[in-house]
């Protein structure tokens, strides 16, 4: 299943709210599942951007559909990349 790295900043509508932060991770926890992924893990971070996730997603649809949901709620803006495993990136290198 294809991993992503989704880098988050939230909003203020999200820092008028921080007292349900958990309840919003937890919330979006259900989501990711609800969609056929797994949340891997998630960090707050102090720079940039104010959270990194790391997640599995089932296709680029379902991710799709996850940014969408996640934009309704006008709480964060993300930035998502998907990940190439080392083994993949080794291959290619040894082959060129």
């Amino acid at each position: 299943m294809p991993v992503y790295v989704m880098l988050g900043s939230l909003t203020h509508a999200a820092f008028d709210e921080l007292g349900s932060i958990q309840e919003r991770d937890r919330k979006a926890k259900e989501i990711i599942e609800s969609l056929g992924g797994k949340l891997i893990s998630l960090y707050y971070t102090l720079g940039q951007y104010d959270f990194v996730a790391i997640f599995e997603m089932p296709s680029p649809e379902e991710l799709v559909r996850l940014l969408a949901i996640m934009g309704k709620f006008g709480t964060v803006r993300t930035e998502t990349m998907e990940t190439i495993p080392t083994a993949t990136l080794y291959k290619i290198a040894r082959e060129i």
